[in-house]
């Protein structure tokens, strides 16, 4: 909520993402609402439906043309291995592959210069990238499940660096160890207040790239040398492109890629 608020100080239109009826986050709303200017639209999509995705990312693009997308959200892992209705570990699919089904379903409604803000995580240099056992059917851990959704949204982001030739740029970020519940659940009561991790998400959105960057805290820093890989981050593309394949513009593609 503290990134929303800054945010809705900062523009006139704010389309805000949950799983929740927009009935039960009416309180959260209200404060967003009261903090600047900005028209604020909910659309509930629950990210462990990936036909749920689709659905949400055709409401937010008909609000017109998209000048940034922040990529935030994202559940601990699971005290044991948990598959969504759609089949996948539960951790990869809401952490990275439903945030990447959105963002490239909105593709056609980014302005030229926009800019792409995911939300990674410091974890992701403690995973290796095992494209034979991604969903981890053995070894399972939540700390595992975890930081290998966010070592695949570094690559991701790098990946777009690559690949995306409209004037559009994304970059992964690393907001802090920031004092959320989702840090509660994996690591204890730990962490800087939200209202840090919301300034390292601006300072993302604001800061001069190309893309594929990688921040840490709002600065520029590298990621892990396995985010680096390259090569492995295209193989991790052709793995997510089958996986998302009953969900994509297939009369669009490779466009829609």
């Amino acid at each position: 909520m503290a990134t929303a608020q800054r945010l809705a100080e900062r523009v006139d239109h704010l389309v805000l993402q949950g799983p929740e009826p927009e009935t039960s986050v009416s309180d959260v709303l209200a404060l967003v609402r009261g903090a600047g200017r900005a028209s604020v639209r909910y659309v509930r999509c629950d990210f462990t439906s990936l036909a749920d995705v689709v659905h949400g990312a055709r409401e937010m693009a008909a609000e017109g043309p998209i000048d940034a997308v922040i990529n935030d959200a994202g559940v601990p892992g699971s005290d044991h291995r948990r598959l969504t209705a759609d089949g996948h570990e539960r951790t990869l699919q809401v952490n990275y592959l439903a945030m990447v089904l959105l963002t490239q379903s909105l593709r056609g409604g980014l302005r030229a210069g926009a800019r792409i803000v995911n939300l990674a995580s410091a974890t992701h240099a403690m995973a290796a990238l095992d494209l034979s056992d991604i969903e981890l059917e053995t070894g399972y851990s939540a700390v595992r499940a975890y930081a290998r959704s966010k070592l695949a949204i570094v690559m991701y982001t790098r990946w777009l660096g690559r690949n995306r030739t409209d004037g559009t740029t994304a970059v992964s970020l690393q907001p802090g160890v920031v004092n959320t519940r989702l840090l509660h659940a994996m690591f204890g009561a730990i962490g800087t207040s939200v209202d840090d991790g919301a300034r390292s998400v601006i300072a993302a959105l604001d800061a001069p790239a190309a893309g594929g960057e990688y921040f840490d805290e709002g600065r520029l820093a590298r990621p892990s040398e396995e985010a680096q890989n390259d090569a492995l981050g295209d193989e991790l593309m052709d793995w997510t492109r089958a996986a998302l394949s009953p969900f994509t513009d297939r009369a669009s593609e490779p466009e829609w890629w």
